[in-house]
């Protein structure tokens, strides 16, 4: 079968985002030979449409006929900052990261006079940006716990989390036959993922 996981412009970094790996997924789907692929998200709904690609792993999948879409995770959106004093956003250290148009709706209805100048659409590198240079952003809380954890980010209290929804999406004349274990294989692994994740997240808050 094919997995395709979408790709945010420019680059093809999705493949950890969402976090389900390869290798477990491998594991968990030990009678299907698996081709996993990157492309931009409309094309890989148009490919799922079309019975090219068995299923898509993607954020915010435009709900049209003849698909149908499954909820594996919810990933959570925080407000992280480099300085352990901050209380609110501060605009003058602030990065933009652009999640997608769900979240600049929210962003926007939560800080309607934020104009940050600085924007990234490419998650590693706005982490990364903040690390060597200071500063605050949105992020994923699974990729920031470890720096939470080691104290080079700090949550900002009382900001409000983002939700960031992974679904799988597949063509609703899909054969079951096959889709189906693929489909049970991936919430296993993203069942897996969660339990992680909030070990991870109430591990962090106690170091």
């Amino acid at each position: 079968m094919s997995l395709f996981v979408p790709r945010r412009r420019p680059s093809s970094e999705r493949l950890d985002d969402p976090d389900l790996p390869p290798d477990e997924m491998r594991r968990s789907l030990e009678d299907i030979a698996l081709r996993v692929h990157v492309d931009v998200p409309q094309d890989l709904i148009n490919q799922v449409a079309s019975g090219t690609v068995d299923i898509a792993i993607m954020y915010a999948p435009p709900h049209r006929p003849g698909l149908k879409i499954d909820l594996l995770l919810e990933e959570k959106l925080v407000l992280v900052t480099t300085k352990p004093e901050a209380r609110v956003l501060d605009e003058s250290d602030y990065m933009y990261m652009d999640w997608g148009p769900d979240f600049g709706l929210h962003h926007g209805m939560n800080f309607p006079s934020v104009a940050p100048d600085l924007s990234f659409d490419l998650g590693p590198l706005a982490l990364n940006y903040v690390l060597a240079t200071g500063g605050s952003g949105y992020f994923r809380m699974s990729s920031v716990q470890a720096h939470i954890a080691a104290g080079r980010l700090h949550l900002v209290p009382e900001m409000p989390q983002l939700s960031y929804p992974v679904y799988a999406v597949q063509s609703a004349n899909a054969d079951e036959s096959i889709v189906g274990p693929a489909l049970a294989g991936l919430h296993s692994v993203a069942s897996d993922i969660k339990s992680q994740d909030s070990f991870s997240t109430l591990s962090s808050l106690f170091d």
